[in-house]
């Protein structure tokens, strides 16, 4: 059985009226986790039969975001199987970027999220989270790099 993870990418830039540019640093990226688990992106596991959008709309909603217009996925990361874990693939999708009265927090600083949930959250420079995934994320949307883009269900152009 193989489990599917969707995760967001919110990320905010070192200097909001140009986001794309990183010559001052990488922007910082929003983690989330549970009391005893490692930081992450924030995710979902995709539900037997959900599709790809809806499941990043649970992500978003929770964390009192609404998703980019372009659906596009940054980053496709296949973990190995753990002990007692299934072997499984994290689609990364754009969740968009954050700037001033938007964003809630700086620096590594650590703290609830709104939500009202029991997880945590930080804001950390994407090249300090450990995450290859991430970082090869961050690269797609900050330098604008070709994604692939996820339909939200519509019909295939007729030919």
């Amino acid at each position: 059985m193989t489990a599917v993870r969707v995760a967001l990418l919110v990320w905010k830039p070192q200097n909001p009226d140009t986001p794309g540019d990183v010559s001052r640093g990488w922007p910082r990226v929003l983690q989330t986790r549970d009391s005893d688990t490692p930081w992450q992106a924030p995710s979902v596991i995709l539900r037997p039969g959900e599709l790809v959008v809806p499941a990043a709309e649970r992500v978003a909603y929770v964390l009192g975001l609404v998703l980019p217009q372009h659906h596009r996925v940054l980053c496709v990361d296949q973990w190995p199987p753990a002990p007692e874990a299934p072997r499984g693939l994290t689609l990364v999708l754009d969740g968009g970027w954050l700037a001033g009265d938007d964003v809630r927090g700086d620096g590594d600083d650590i703290g609830p999220c709104s939500c009202g949930s029991q997880h945590q959250r930080r804001w950390v420079r994407a090249d300090r989270t450990g995450s290859v995934a991430l970082m090869t994320a961050v690269s797609a949307a900050v330098l604008k790099s070709p994604a692939f883009v996820v339909s939200p269900g519509t019909a295939a152009p007729q030919s």
